[in-house]
């Protein structure tokens, strides 16, 4: 297990049981952004391979790519 991991459980173990659930449900919340995140991004990645060639839609891609960044 890595550090940080180790860190997480030893964090985890020290708090008492009803600060708990909060601390699961950011983690939670956060698996489900990052999953959305990957998701979203592989799609982005389909239609791009299939408008290859078209004028302009690399370039609008990569445009909505880094403003969802920001």
């Amino acid at each position: 297990m890595s550090a940080m991991r180790e860190e997480l459980h030893a964090l985890v173990d020290r708090l008492p049981d009803d600060r708990v659930q909060p601390v699961l449900a950011l983690v939670r919340e956060n698996l489900e952004t990052a999953g959305r995140r990957e998701r979203a991004l592989a799609v982005m990645e389909r239609v791009q391979e299939r408008m290859r060639g078209v004028t302009g839609v690399d370039e609008e891609l990569d445009r909505l790519r880094e403003g969802a960044r920001g």
